[in-house]
C-alpha cells in the first residue's frame, strides 16, 4: 500500500524537541503507510528519511518545507514545526475531512502552547491560533494537512520568506478556489520555553524571524493581498507609531511647555496598558515584555518593509 501522506519537518532550527516530534508523527501517520522526510538535523530523525538542506536555495522554512515535499508521491503532505507533538486523532481526522470534502484543500485544528523552563512545566496556552471551535479559516500554522496537488499547483511555499510562509501559502490556495479549514480538536502541542523573553526577542531578531511580515508586506504591494497581510499587522504597526509620538511629545515638550500635559497623558496611558497587560498575564514582568515584543516586531515590520531583507 503506497504512502498516502508524507510528513515535511524542516528541522532548521535543530529544536531539541525534534526527537519527541518524530515519534508522534510515526504514530500519527502509521495506519496510512506514512513517510517522513526531515530537512536538516542529521543523525537525529532515525525514523525519518533525513535530506541536507540545498545550499544553492534560501536557508528559510518555507525554502526547507518545498525540498522535503519535492518528489512525493503521496496525496497529502502534513508540514509540522520540530518542536510540535502531534495528536494521533488529527491525522486520522484531517485526512478524512480531505476524503469526504472535495472542494477542501487545507485542514488544521487547534495548536496548545506548552511552556516549559529546565524541564519543568510552567504553563499552557490553549488554542494558540484562535481556531476555535472549527471551520473556514484564512490561515493554518504549525501543523496542517495539505492536498498535494493543490500545494503543487500554486507553487509551494513563498522561498523568500523567513516567517509568515504559511500565512501566504494559506492565502494564495483559498485564491485559487479551496477551502481552509480546521477541525473542532487539538491538532497538535507547541513545546517552548516560557515567553515572551528577553531572550527570544534577541534571537527572533537575530535570525531575522521578525522581518517575515515586513517582507510580505513588500513582496505583496500592489498584489489583491496587501490590504489583508496590513491588516494582520495593526497591532504592532500601531504600537511603533504609538511610541513614535510619546518619542515625539517629550522632545517636544522641551521646546513646547504646554505638550508636556500631553506627554503625561501618553504616559499614563502607557502604564495603563502595562496594568492591563499585566492582569491579563499575571505578571508585570511578563505584561512589560508582551508590549515590548510588540514594538519590536513592529520595528521589525517596518524595517523589512522599506528596506528590504538584511
Amino acid at each position: 500500500m503506497p504512502a498516502r501522506v508524507r510528513t515535511v519537518v524542516a528541522a532548521w532550527g535543530a529544536s531539541p524537541r525534534l526527537g519527541q516530534a518524530i515519534e508522534s508523527i510515526v504514530r500519527a501517520t502509521a495506519p496510512f503507510q506514512g513517510e517522513i522526510v526531515v530537512v536538516g538535523a542529521p543523525g537525529i530523525a532515525a525514523a525519518a528519511e533525513v535530506v541536507a538542506p540545498d545550499p544553492a536555495l534560501p536557508p528559510t522554512p518555507g525554502s526547507h518545507r518545498n525540498q522535503g515535499a519535492r518528489g512525493a508521491s503521496a496525496e497529502y503532505l502534513l508540514f509540522v514545526d520540530d518542536d510540535m507533538v502531534v495528536e494521533p486523532e488529527f491525522v486520522s481526522a484531517a485526512i478524512a475531512r480531505l476524503d469526504a470534502s472535495p472542494d477542501v484543500v487545507a485542514v488544521g485544528g487547534r495548536i496548545h502552547e506548552r511552556q516549559w523552563r529546565e524541564g519543568t512545566f510552567v504553563r499552557e496556552i490553549p488554542d494558540l491560533h484562535r481556531s476555535g471551535a472549527g471551520g473556514d479559516v484564512a490561515m493554518l500554522a504549525a501543523a496542517w494537512m495539505v492536498r498535494r496537488g493543490a500545494f503543487e499547483k500554486v507553487g509551494g511555499f513563498d522561498p523568500r520568506l523567513p516567517a509568515e510562509e504559511d500565512t501566504e501559502l494559506c492565502l494564495r490556495l483559498a485564491a485559487d478556489g479551496g477551502r481552509i479549514v480546521a477541525l473542532d480538536r487539538l491538532a497538535a502541542y507547541h513545546d517552548c520555553t516560557p515567553r515572551p523573553s528577553l531572550a527570544e526577542l534577541r534571537r527572533r531578531w537575530s535570525s531575522g524571524l521578525f522581518a517575515g511580515q515586513g517582507l510580505l508586506l513588500r513582496q505583496s504591494w500592489g498584489t489583491p493581498y496587501f490590504g489583508r497581510h496590513l491588516a494582520r499587522q495593526r497591532l504592532y504597526l500601531a504600537s511603533v507609531a504609538y511610541a513614535a509620538l510619546g518619542v515625539l511629545l517629550a522632545v517636544s515638550a522641551l521646546f513646547v511647555p504646554g505638550l508636556a500635559t500631553a506627554f503625561a497623558f501618553w504616559t499614563l496611558s502607557v502604564l495603563a496598558l502595562w496594568a492591563w497587560m499585566a492582569l491579563r498575564k499575571r505578571s508585570l514582568a511578563l505584561g512589560a515584555l508582551s508590549i515590548l515584543a510588540w514594538l519590536v516586531l513592529g520595528v521589525g515590520i517596518v524595517r523589512a518593509w522599506t528596506r528590504g531583507a538584511r
